[in-house]
């Protein structure tokens, strides 16, 4: 049978067909221009296009109700598309092939984010910060502003390259956006200067040339370009029989020290390419020196045997059971450069730090990081001796044959371990359902505590590596072992803080994605249907590891019960039944509507408004709002209201409106508009303890029932009463918060006020239950927004150094939120799932 390649004909080209289309967005309040190619078929609509238009641009921090299509240009002819047309599809506007379609963003929308980097300079002792926006930084601009502010005018512009702590930027294609060279928020960047002999006629199968040099030799080792320097170390020590290499330094080409602190770094990372010559020198400890006192070190070394330069400190770290390390930093340095240093020579040995000093000085751990060490009272030649100690093991088995943590945890023992500043999680596009959920879980401390301690302990008595930092729980599954990595590197188990970064979930997304397809797509999901998936799939994975017993960790904290309570109002018998909830979903009274208004002046642009209104309310009164709105009272009586299918009258009451969208258009004369009365705003204020009343009360069912009882067996009417049977550790509350009425999926705005401590659930228990019932927050997910697109934060409680403070968590960033800020950042109209822990639980 032959197959039709006729695009024009109606029954096989329809599916393939695209528009060949430009996205024209423009902020002029903000100075954004941005165009795009795209291919689109004539089938998707205004909603559709918008989506597309903010995914293609990269535009993450807009909402998609925040941006409208005004207009677009066919030929020489400009089309206005209206609020009516956001349902219809490109082909029913008239949009054609070639078409340009003209984005703007509403009047109320926000401004653009504003994001920094933090630079470092060629000599990494400068550093400077540079604000920037998604939406309209290139490259280029990064790269002047660099060389201004580090006046590198006088360097070839080919001789100074940018890198992350991954990858060098593409200075090729510095028109392009940051947020197109994989830039985001927070991030640093490092400036090299490299000569431009050396960057000529490189090839990619070319090795590095690294000159060697000690005292007694010199010599050459041909190493790859993506070599790590630790390993780099390890290869030059294997020529010396594996002895300690002293005041080990790095220069490449143009004589500048390559910092040390971070040596797990390959040599492309900080500039090196291929064909690059790098000198390294150093000093090999002799036996005798090994065996000296790290004092007879300090006192008789220092100056002559360890080179020291000028304005240099000597830093030696000394190891419970290894020889001690030594390096170098400038009295300029930073302490926070130190901490790195140490971080990387303790990464993989399960120490942390317990002290830090000279002869005169002692730092604290808790130290300003900010701070260089002139200012903490060092001179140069002076000696900072680091002393570590190993971790105090956790005494608790990842496998018991009597009681398996894995199945039967002490929920009632306090969290032990140790504690840092939180650190963010990056957005991987549209996830920030998940980074929100995964924040208030990583907050609950009896669910943190039994996946850390079962690590730490495992790594302590593992015999499958003398260093081994394996994950235990990749042995019990795939979602369970992601999940456990991504605590790990959230609380990270050492004393000392490596906070201000963020960490890239990618493999629990993957790993949720391959168990659930729609969880791997850069699409926005539901927080809450998400967390219930992410739980029961945990409770499963450990269910499967120990031969289903069903008593698991997650079942332990989340799973309460509830009753069920039908009763016959005829012969007054009553049915019960019990069933397991780990989400207590409470349904929220409508009290408000937001009506999208499209108001078309006679003269000037269209102006867009979101207007909040009781439902009690008429169409007068959402007229009455809109003049306050644009403070011109007088323009309540020069409107006419439209909806889709004509003229609405003013004393129609909302309810009576099926759309959310209204069209209001300034007449020339007057009209007789009369003003509507005051409304009855509703006085009774909406709290939990008022919605669980509500949810908990008794509830005459609309359907009749037949009665199994004996004594009546008639169909008649039945009251349903709920009540609390057993309650979980943790209560995990939803406001159900989206609704689908009249066809219309709608978000309901309502405030709930709800408290941070002492909420009581005694009333709502059954008559049998005597458990306590009181209950306190750790966490909230928050959703600002509306059904079409909004954004998921999170809050939370964190602990650091026996002090609790709470925070926000917007994806990577992180912020601490004051108290007087409490009632605005934790309890929120956004609020959509609220995390409770039982009093005295831990």
């Amino acid at each position: 049978m032959p197959v039709c390649t006729n695009p024009n004909c109606l029954q096989h080209g329809e599916a393939k067909r695209r528009l060949k289309l430009v996205f024209e967005y423009i902020d002029e309040k903000h100075d954004i221009d941005l165009e795009h190619k795209v291919q689109s078929p004539p089938t998707r609509d205004i909603h559709q296009i918008i989506e597309d238009l903010l995914r293609l641009l990269l535009l993450d921090d807009i909402s998609p109700e925040e941006v409208r299509l005004v207009g677009f240009t066919r030929g020489n002819r400009y089309v206005t598309v209206t609020a009516k047309d956001k349902h219809r599809s490109l082909e029913k506007l008239g949009v054609t092939d070639g078409c340009i379609l003209h984005f703007k963003p509403t009047e109320n929308a926000a401004p653009p984010k504003q994001c920094q980097l933090t630079i470092s300079g060629p000599d990494e002792k400068e550093k400077i910060n540079f604000s920037w926006y998604r939406e309209k930084t290139t490259l280029k601009e990064l790269l002047e502003y660099v060389i201004r502010n580090f006046s590198l005018q006088q360097i070839d512009r080919e001789c100074i390259h940018l890198f992350t702590m991954f990858d060098e930027l593409d200075l090729k294609c510095s028109s392009l956006r940051l947020v197109f060279h994989g830039l985001y928020d927070k991030m640093s960047i490092y400036v090299r200067i490299v000569s431009s002999l050396s960057s000529a006629n490189l090839h990619e199968d070319t090795d590095v040339h690294v000159e060697c040099s000690d005292d007694d030799e010199k010599f050459i080792l041909l190493v790859p370009y993506r070599e790590r320097i630790d390993t780099l170390k390890i290869k030059i020590q294997d020529r010396y029989d594996f002895r300690p290499l002293v005041n080990f330094t790095l220069r490449n080409e143009a004589n500048e020290e390559i910092s040390l602190i971070d040596d797990t770094r390959t040599l492309q990372s900080i500039g090196i390419k291929p064909g690059h010559t790098i000198y390294a020198t150093f000093r090999i400890q002799s036996e005798r020196t090994r065996r000296l006192p790290t004092a007879t070190i300090a006192n008789n070394q220092v100056s002559s045997d360890l080179n020291v330069q000028d304005d240099k400190l000597t830093i030696i770290c000394n190891f419970p059971t290894e020889d001690p390390v030594t390096t170098q930093l400038s009295v300029k340095d930073t302490f926070d450069r130190l901490i790195k240093y140490i971080d990387s020579q303790i990464n993989h040995r399960r120490l942390v730090i317990s002290k830090i000093s000279s002869d005169n000085i002692r730092i604290e751990i808790d130290e300003d990081r900010s701070r260089c060490f002139a200012d903490l009272g060092f001179k140069p030649n002076d000696v900072i001796h680091v002393v570590t100690k190993d971790k105090s093991p956790v005494h608790r088995s990842i496998v018991s044959k009597q009681s398996s943590p894995l199945t039967t945890p002490d929920t009632s023992r306090k969290s032990t371990h140790p504690k840092k500043r939180p650190i963010g999680l990056v957005n991987l596009g549209n996830s920030c359902y998940m980074n929100s959920a995964f924040q208030c879980l990583a907050h609950i401390p009896q669910l943190t505590s039994f996946f850390l301690e079962n690590i730490d302990h495992a790594h302590l008595n593992s015999t499958k590596d003398e260093h081994s930092d394996f994950n235990p729980y990749d042995e019990v599954g795939d979602v369970i072992g992601a999940y456990a990595d991504l605590l790990w590197n959230l609380w990270r188990c050492d004393q000392v803080d490596h906070g201000g970064h963020s960490f890239k979930p990618t493999r629990i997304k993957e790993r949720m994605g391959e168990k659930d397809a729609r969880f791997g797509t850069k699409d926005q999901q539901d927080a809450q249907e998400f967390m219930s998936f992410f739980l029961e799939t945990i409770h499963r994975e450990l269910k499967l590891k120990n031969k289903n017993d069903r008593n698991t960790i997650i079942k332990k904290l989340f799973f309460g019960e509830i009753t069920s309570t039908i009763t016959c109002m005829k012969c007054r018998k009553q049915e019960s039944t019990t069933h397991p909830i780990s989400f207590l979903s409470i349904p929220l009274n409508r009290q408000e509507r937001t009506f999208w208004i499209n108001y078309i002046p006679k003269n000037g642009e269209d102006i867009t408004a979101f207007i909040d209104i009781p439902l009690n309310a008429q169409v007068g009164h959402v007229v009455e709002m809109f003049a306050t709105h644009v403070k011109e009272m007088s323009l309540f009586h020069y409107i006419l209201a439209l909806l889709p299918d004509g003229e609405v009258d003013f004393r129609t009451p909302l309810k009576e409106i099926l759309t959310d969208e209204l069209v209001f258009m300034e007449q020339e004369n007057r009209t007789d508009n009369k003003r509507p009365k005051p409304l009855d705003l509703p006085k009774k204020k909406s709290t939990l303890e008022n919605c669980l009343e509500d949810f908990f009360s008794p509830e005459l069912l609309d359907d009749e029932r037949i009665c199994s009882q004996d004594i009546c067996k008639q169909k008649t009417t039945a009251m349903k009463q709920l009540k609390l049977h057993t309650l979980p550790t943790v209560l995990i509350i939803q406001f159900k918060r989206f609704s689908h009425e009249n066809g219309l999926h709608q978000k309901i705005q309502t405030f709930v006020d709800y408290p941070l401590t002492g909420l009581q659930l005694n009333q709502f228990l059954s008559s049998s239950s005597s458990e306590n019932a009181i209950y306190d927050l750790i966490a909230v997910c928050h959703h600002v927004g509306g059904v079409s697109g909004g954004h998921y934060t999170a809050c939370a409680q964190h602990s650091i150094s026996n002090k609790t403070n709470w925070y926000t968590f917007d994806d990577s960033s992180v912020n601490l939120i004051e108290k007087d800020d409490y009632k605005y950042d934790i309890v929120s109209r956004d609020a959509y799932l609220l995390f409770y822990i039982k009093r005295d639980s831990f």
